[in-house]
């Protein structure tokens, strides 16, 4: 990494060595930028083609951002938190502030179940052969491990709002350092022998500093010098420490607590512990005494590993605002002790919420690689909760638009996805117009992997009136089922679409194919029509035609012949189809038994001196006499011209008999 905090990299081909690797990008849906050579010009370069110029293929590479999301392990968690969400927006502005404790702690329940998972998947034997997959989920439990934290500590801070934190600090910190408690575990499970242990005492000097007095007592009890009089006094210290309790007069309790406090220090001073070393610091550090605690910080991870366990045996009531002071004392204190530590961002982010830096917060948090789902869910929170809105409106931060801007992009993150283009729907959605305007852009743009996934995404944006949308799906479902010959579901689909060419090209190869083998194809979707005919001029001769053509196979000739002369009269028959069509008639005109009226004959005969003579005309004088039998295909007639001899002695023969029987008077 460059000293400016961007990767450097190069394509290295051929042609981009040969131009000094630079490169030129453009940016293409799905959050991909397409890269290639690129020549450096400037205002003296010489405007003429390279001596290697055309010599090297240019290649295109395609970059994307990868993301913690592309492990499936993790999909279960944008899937719950969008159920979260979903929820929260039914609450809106006006729900309680336990309900709002209730969401933020359904989202924290969801990250501790993804680490979880996460742990599993790790320890399997497939994940421990696969280096890059293993170091994806390590870098997923680091992430998420820092989101669970700060949104614990945020939850505590900002929307429990409790008069005293100390309580809930030592939960928090508990949870995030829990190694000292495991130990503990094993060791009260070895009962007396756990005091041989070599890290016994290291054990209980760490439950200790994170307030787990319980577990603490536990282990001394299980000593084998706990029937010694400094392991009692030890015991009868902890054991009578004050502890505060809801609605328990303050000023009653500190008076309680100070009354422990000068206690212990006069036992500590008096040497009670003096034959017991590790006891007697173990007291001390309940006493408060800097010079231990100094000790303890040099062995800690993070500087706020141990603050809360401090401010339970130096300030027990530590309120919010006085939480501000003592975290800045304490941090400077750490730096100092450990002077080669530099800060993470962890560190640096728990420190601004303890500070009351929110606005700073927010900034480090859209860092994390989480493709900002903590950001997001996390201000679309606050921004519903409403406790801390004098605070933005005092920096000048417009909340509800720096919502509305998050939310739009991490929905149009999920959209680009191509599984979890479900889930960015419902965040556009609460974007107004700027995400209905996304939708558009980006729906028609998912991948379609089946007619049932066309489906709901044909019904989404129906209900958003998207009515361009499910069109271009249509439009796109058409044609793949055109790829697969499928074309009774081209047809359907391009009905759909209402757009009048894809309806009329799959029409006409549905006509053609019919003039070449006699075949009908999809007769069931044909049939099936109805009103929705008039989507293309080419749609309403094709179902005319089928009509006619059932007509004709039910033998029910008189109808056949009517709908015959109307299609013939419609000026809607395509040129490549009129031999076929005039050939339909010979059988009819034919009959002895006239099916065909004298003018209707007529018509027919006229229809195919103007319009059918005058198409093999035009053809003959484009691609040659000896073309003409190949412009018109018809599966009964090898030769237009000879056809067309027959079609006119038909009409002739008909015309006669149908003149004569019209013209006959009935006997009477």
């Amino acid at each position: 990494m460059s000293e400016s905090g961007v990767f450097a990299f190069e394509l290295g081909d051929e042609l981009a060595t040969r131009c000094g690797n630079t490169l030129t990008g453009v940016f293409v849906p799905g959050s991909r930028i397409a890269l290639s050579a690129y020549r450096h010009v400037t205002h003296s370069s010489r405007d003429a083609p390279t001596e290697t110029a055309g010599q090297d293929p240019v290649l295109i590479y395609m970059a994307q951002e990868s993301t913690l999301f592309d492990e499936p392990v993790l999909r279960s968690v944008l899937a719950e938190a969008n159920a979260t969400f979903a929820t929260l927006q039914q609450l809106g502005s006006r729900a309680t502030r336990a309900e709002y404790v209730n969401i933020s702690r359904a989202y924290r329940s969801i990250v501790r179940s993804c680490l979880e998972k996460l742990e599993q998947a790790k320890k399997s034997p497939e994940v421990q052969t696969d280096e890059a997959r293993l170091q994806r989920l390590s870098d997923a439990i680091v992430v998420f491990y820092a989101a669970e934290c700060l949104w614990h500590l945020f939850e505590i801070l900002y929307i429990q709002s409790n008069q005293l934190v100390v309580p809930q600090l030592l939960d928090w910190a508990r949870f995030h350092s829990p190694q000292a408690e495991d130990r503990a575990t094993d060791l009260l499970l070895m009962g007396e022998e756990a005091s041989e242990s070599d890290d016994y005492w290291s054990i209980v000097r760490s439950l200790i500093m994170l307030g787990e007095i319980d577990i603490t007592r536990a282990l001394l009890s299980q000593n084998r010098k706990a029937g010694q009089t400094s392991f009692k006094a030890a015991e009868q210290i902890l054991k009578s420490m004050p502890v505060y309790q809801e609605g328990y007069a303050l000023q009653k309790f500190h008076s309680q607590w100070e009354f422990w406090h000068v206690d212990t220090e006069r036992k500590i001073q008096s040497g009670l512990f003096a034959t017991e070393p590790e006891l007697e610091q173990l007291v001390q550090l309940v006493a408060g005494d800097n010079e231990q605690w100094d000790d303890g910080i040099k062995e800690s991870q993070d500087f706020f590993e141990y603050l809360p366990g401090y401010l339970l045996f130096t300030k027990p009531t530590c309120k919010p605002f006085e939480l501000k002071i003592a975290a800045a004392n304490w941090l400077n204190r750490w730096c100092l002790l450990q002077p080669e530590k530099k800060q993470c961002a962890m560190n640096r982010m728990v420190s601004q919420l303890m500070d009351h830096d929110l606005k700073i917060f927010i900034y480090d948090a859209q860092k994390l690689n989480d493709t900002h789902w903590f950001s997001t869910h996390l201000i679309d929170l606050i921004h519903h909760c409403g406790q801390l809105k004098s605070y933005f409106d005092q920096n000048n931060i417009d909340l509800p638009a720096l919502r509305h801007s998050m939310i739009y992009e991490y929905g149009s993150y999920l959209m680009a996805s191509h599984n979890m283009w479900q889930l960015g729907i419902d965040y556009l959605d609460c974007c107004k117009q700027e995400g209905q305007a996304a939708i558009e852009l980006l729906l028609p743009r998912i991948t379609l992997r089946s007619e049932r996934q066309a489906t709901k995404l044909i019904n989404l944006a129906r209900q958003r009136g998207l009515t361009s949308v499910e069109r271009e799906i249509c439009k796109v479902l058409s044609k793949r089922s055109y790829d697969n010959e499928r074309y009774g579901n081209a047809l359907e689909w391009a009905i759909r679409s209402k757009d009048v060419l894809l309806v009329t090209a799959v029409a006409d190869f549905i006509l053609k194919h019919y003039s070449k083998t006699g075949c009908m194809l999809c007769p069931d979707t044909i049939a099936n029509v109805g009103g929705r005919m008039f989507a293309s001029p080419r749609l309403v001769f094709l179902s005319k035609y089928f009509e006619f053509y059932e007509f004709y196979r039910n033998r029910d000739f008189l109808s056949a012949s009517e709908l015959l002369v109307n299609l013939l009269e419609s000026k809607i028959t395509p040129d490549y189809f009129w031999p076929s069509l005039l050939i339909d008639s010979m059988p009819l005109l034919e009959s002895k038994d006239p099916k065909i009226f004298a003018k209707e004959t007529v018509a027919i005969l006229h229809h195919i001196e103007t319009d059918l003579v005058p198409i093999i005309e035009r053809n003959v004088s484009k691609y040659g006499k000896h073309h003409s039998e190949t412009v018109f295909k018809d599966y009964r007639v090898e030769n237009v011209d000879e056809i067309l001899n027959l079609l006119r002695l038909a009409c002739a023969r008909n015309l006669a008999r149908a003149l004569i029987i019209e013209n006959t008077m009935p006997v009477v």
